[in-house]
């Protein structure tokens, strides 16, 4: 039995429409949309826009979103806590991969875990929360960076990149191509770049505007990570359009930058 109210389910589909379509949409388009008459939808229209959810232009006679979901958007985000929101999904990935889980943010030109789950194997590698490091160094940054526009990745990058392993890219173009494989694939896999042994699997979180804010991580020895690493790659790019979806992303993974 469908206990939701119909008028009010349609008024949220109502809404929803203007997510995939022109900024401005008149009755007939949104009776053809929603599969109801003229009227049904007028008499939504008219019930929205008496409480600032939907207005009309006067001179198209077409409607489009009203400022109270603006207002209502930004009550939203400033509620919001990332690290408590992603939890709940990061508390999935590590429960199937049983891997350290992380997420991480950039501040400024440097990259921070601001939350992590660890690995529920006795050997596994650590992360350190709260600590900064360069954006081009984990794979967990670079799944960031690689959605910044060129000026920012030129100013990261600068003249020479920090050495970690013997295995470190330190050349700046050839750091550049990497990230573009990123960008392309929507992801990164990476092993022993910071740490001999270790591989890491990240992609990028985006929000509502499609720029990418933070990314979640999969990390673990090689020996472990490697022979599933397709599986985990399809986990994390799940989990992160999961969470970008819920921020009000509705792209297909490429961002704006």
């Amino acid at each position: 039995m469908d206990n939701h109210l119909s008028s009010v389910k349609n008024g949220c589909k109502l809404l929803k429409l203007f997510l995939d379509s022109p900024k401005e949409l008149g009755v007939s388009d949104l009776s053809r949309k929603l599969e109801l008459s003229k009227g049904a939808v007028h008499k939504l229209l008219m019930t929205l826009e008496s409480e600032g959810f939907i207005k009309q232009n006067p001179a198209t006679k077409q409607y489009s979103l009203g400022y109270t979901l603006l207002e209502l958007g930004n009550k939203v985000l400033k509620n919001h806590n990332l690290v408590d929101f992603a939890r709940p999904f990061l508390t999935q990935l590590s429960d199937k991969t049983k891997e350290l889980v992380t997420l991480c943010v950039i501040d400024g030109q440097d990259a921070i875990y601001v939350d992590k789950i660890d690995s529920q194997y006795p050997i596994r590698f650590n992360a350190e929360e709260h600590r900064r490091f360069p954006m081009y160094a984990t794979s967990a940054a670079r799944a960031i960076l690689a959605y910044r526009d060129d000026t920012f990745i030129d100013d990261v990058l600068g003249d020479q990149l920090k050495t970690y392993t013997a295995y470190t890219i330190t050349d700046v173009d050839t750091m550049k191509r990497r990230l573009k494989d990123i960008r392309t694939n929507g992801y990164e896999l990476s092993s022993n770049l910071r740490n001999v042994g270790a591989t890491g699997i990240a992609a990028p979180i985006f929000d509502a505007d499609g720029k990418a804010i933070a990314s979640v991580s999969v990390i673990g020895p090689s020996d472990r990570m490697l022979p599933f690493h397709e599986r985990w790659i399809q986990e994390v790019v799940e989990i992160t359009r999961a969470i970008s979806h819920e921020l009000g992303y509705r792209g297909t993974g490429a961002a704006e930058v």
